[in-house]
């Protein structure tokens, strides 16, 4: 993550052996490694004279997830039992979404669902159910859809907000790219892959152009992704619920 107003930097990172295919795009990780320098001779030719690569060699990958469930604590796992048998849990958690905004408790309670999410099951014969819910607000401006999607973007842990206009096909999905150095093409996920296992806030829904919004029903439906660009032929996981929020045809 990188601190606001900088732009985000990349950096190769060579993995080896069994950690292969450990990671999926989109996975946060964690990355323990060494930082090696290797004389590289494309660029040596281009610039006339010795320019160095640098990468990291990994030698372990943890993915965040993975942390986060062991820095549990017993005293967490006692609170959450506890808030468990709560009678008037549902109406708590309803109205800490979101309090600056009064009312609109269905609405509220829409998000806490798809926040929560349902439970993913595998039927026979090898068919997954999703168990994420998707929610579209609609209404007129200035009822606060923006806000209650702003809200969720900064308390829940992993979330991706995007809006209409601002966004492609490819800056949803996933996109292919030339690596400058190497001159090979790369894979890069968009929101929708950055934001799996979480939710994915899309604003001003009724903005996007009609083969955008076509290009995330797969997501929304099998929670996958299937690029084949470039020859590259891949398949990338978007568990992900999403938020949208759209002004109505006839609106005011």
């Amino acid at each position: 993550m990188t601190e606001p107003g900088r732009i985000p930097r990349h950096r190769e990172i060579i993995v080896l052996n069994d950690l292969v295919d450990s990671v999926k795009p989109g996975d946060e990780v964690y990355i323990i490694g060494e930082y090696k320098v290797r004389y590289d001779y494309s660029l040596n030719i281009k610039n006339n004279f010795p320019v160095f690569h640098t990468f990291i060699e990994s030698s372990n990958i943890k993915k965040t997830i993975e942390i986060e469930l062991l820095e549990m604590t017993d005293e967490d796992i006692k609170k959450i039992k506890n808030l468990s048998k709560d009678k008037n849990i549902i109406k708590r958690i309803i109205k800490s979404i979101c309090p600056s905004i009064f009312g609109h408790y269905n609405i509220k309670e829409a998000i806490a669902l798809s926040l929560f999410g349902g439970v993913s099951k595998v039927v026979t014969g090898n068919q997954k159910l999703r168990g994420d819910i998707n929610v579209l607000l609609l209404g007129d401006p200035g009822l606060g859809k923006s806000q209650f999607l702003k809200y969720i973007s900064s308390h829940f842990d992993r979330c991706v907000y995007t809006t209409g206009k601002g966004s492609s096909a490819v800056g949803l999905t996933a996109g292919c790219h030339k690596d400058s150095v190497t001159g090979e093409w790369t894979l890069e996920g968009g929101s929708l892959v950055l934001a799996d296992n979480g939710i994915c806030c899309i604003d001003e829904f009724d903005k996007m152009s009609e083969t955008d919004r076509v290009s995330i029903h797969e997501a929304m439906e099998q929670q996958t992704i299937s690029i084949s660009k470039a020859g590259i032929v891949a398949q990338l996981q978007a568990r992900c619920g999403v938020i949208a929020s759209a002004n109505p045809i006839k609106g005011r």
